[in-house]
C-alpha cells in the first residue's frame, strides 16, 4: 500500500508522466497477483527452466538421513570425513570397532554410502546432531576436520551432553594447542607437529638408532605435548605469519654480555616468569637442560622459549 500512495503522490505531483505512471501501476498489480502462484510451484517451474541442473543436485543430495542411524553403542563418533577422517574410519574397521561419522558434502556422503561405510549428512556442531548418533554411548569422538570454530561448538555441547567422553581433535598446528585442550578436548593432535615427528623418528631409524629408543623418543614427546618440536626458531618471517602464530611460543638464544645482572648467579635464583630454559652454551658446548646450581659465566648463551611478551621481559632481566 506504500508504494501505491507514493505512485499517487508522484503523479499527482507531476513527478511521473501519467503514462509511465500507469505503465509501472500495471506491473506492480501483476506482480502482485503472480507472486502466489510462483512461489508455490516454484520446483515445477524451476524444473522447467534448468532441468539438467535441477536433475544434477538430485543426484548428489544425501541419500542416507540421519535418523537411519539406528541404535548404536560402544562406538566412535567422526566429525569430518575427509581424507584423515576416511583413514581413521578404515583403521576402526580392521579392529572391528564400529563408528559413525559427520560430514556435510553431499558427495562425499553418497560415495560412501554406496561404498557401505557408515557415513551421514549432518553438521557435527549441532547439539541435536551428536545426540542422533549415539554421543551419550559413544566410547570416543574424534574431530577430523580443520574448522576450528566448529571444533569449539562440538566441544561446548560434549561438556553438557557427556562430560567424561574423550574427544581427540586435530588442528593444522600448534597455535590451537592449548585453547583447544582448555576447551574439553583430551588430546590434540599437531598436523605439522605429527609430521615433524615421524620425519625425525624415520632419519633416526635410516641412521641405525635402535627402534626402542626412537620410540621412547616418539612417546616422550608426545607425553610433553611434543615440547620439543615446539621449540623453534621462527627466524625474520613475521609478516609471513598469521596472528595467532605471532603470538605463539618461540625460541630464542640469548648472550650473556660482562655487565649483566645475572653473571655470577646460578640459573635456580633466576625469576624467569612463563620462560622454559631450554640449553645452555658455553664455549661451544651445548648443555641440555642444564642443572639448577650452574652459575653463569659471561659470554654464556641460554636458550630461552616462551611467549613473545615473556621473552621480552627475560631479556630485560638478563641484560639489565
Amino acid at each position: 500500500m506504500p508504494l501505491f500512495a507514493l505512485l499517487a503522490i508522484a503523479l499527482h505531483g507531476g513527478v511521473i508522466e501519467p503514462h509511465a505512471g500507469q505503465i509501472v501501476l500495471t506491473a506492480v498489480l501483476f506482480s502482485m497477483i503472480v507472486a502466489p502462484f510462483i512461489i508455490r510451484y516454484n520446483h515445477a517451474l524451476a524444473r522447467l527452466c534448468a532441468p539438467r541442473t535441477i536433475q544434477q543436485q538430485e543426484e548428489v543430495a544425501p541419500q542416507r538421513s540421519i535418523e537411519s542411524v539406528g541404535h548404536v553403542r560402544d562406538h566412535v563418533i567422526i566429525c569430518g570425513y575427509g581424507r584423515i577422517g576416511q583413514s581413521v574410519a578404515h583403521f576402526l574397521e580392521k579392529e572391528q570397532i564400529p563408528y559413525v561419522a559427520l560430514d556435510l558434502d553431499p558427495v562425499k556422503v553418497k560415495e560412501a554410502h554406496i561404498a557401505g561405510e557408515r557415513v551421514f549428512y549432518g553438521d557435527a556442531g549441532e547439539r541435536d546432531i551428536l545426540e542422533a548418533v549415539g554421543v551419550s554411548t559413544a566410547r570416543l569422538l574424534v574431530i577430523s576436520h580443520e574448522d576450528v570454530t566448529s571444533a569449539h561448538k562440538v566441544l561446548h555441547h560434549i561438556r553438557s551432553l557427556r562430560p567424561g567422553l574423550p574427544v581427540m581433535v586435530r588442528t593444522r598446528d600448534e597455535s590451537h594447542v592449548d585453547e583447544l585442550r582448555a576447551a574439553g578436548a583430551a588430546e590434540v593432535v599437531a598436523e605439522t607437529l605429527e609430521a615433524s615427528l615421524m620425519i625425525a623418528a624415520q632419519a633416526l631409524l635410516l641412521l641405525n638408532v635402535p627402534i626402542s629408543r626412537v620410540m621412547r623418543h616418539m612417546q616422550e614427546q608426545r607425553k610433553g605435548r611434543y615440547h620439543l618440536l615446539r621449540e623453534f626458531f621462527r627466524g625474520d618471517n613475521t609478516l609471513a605469519e598469521m596472528p595467532q602464530e605471532q603470538d605463539a611460543d618461540r625460541l630464542r638464544p640469548l648472550v650473556l654480555p660482562p655487565d649483566s645482572p645475572v653473571v655470577g648467579r646460578a640459573l635456580g635464583e633466576l625469576d624467569l616468569d612463563g620462560i622454559v630454559i631450554t640449553a645452555l652454551v658455553r664455549r661451544g658446548e651445548r648443555q641440555l637442560k642444564p642443572a639448577r646450581e650452574t652459575r653463569l659465566e659471561t659470554g654464556d648463551v641460554l636458550v630461552l622459549f616462551g611467549s613473545p611478551d615473556d621473552l621480552q621481559r627475560a631479556e630485560r632481566a638478563l641484560l639489565g
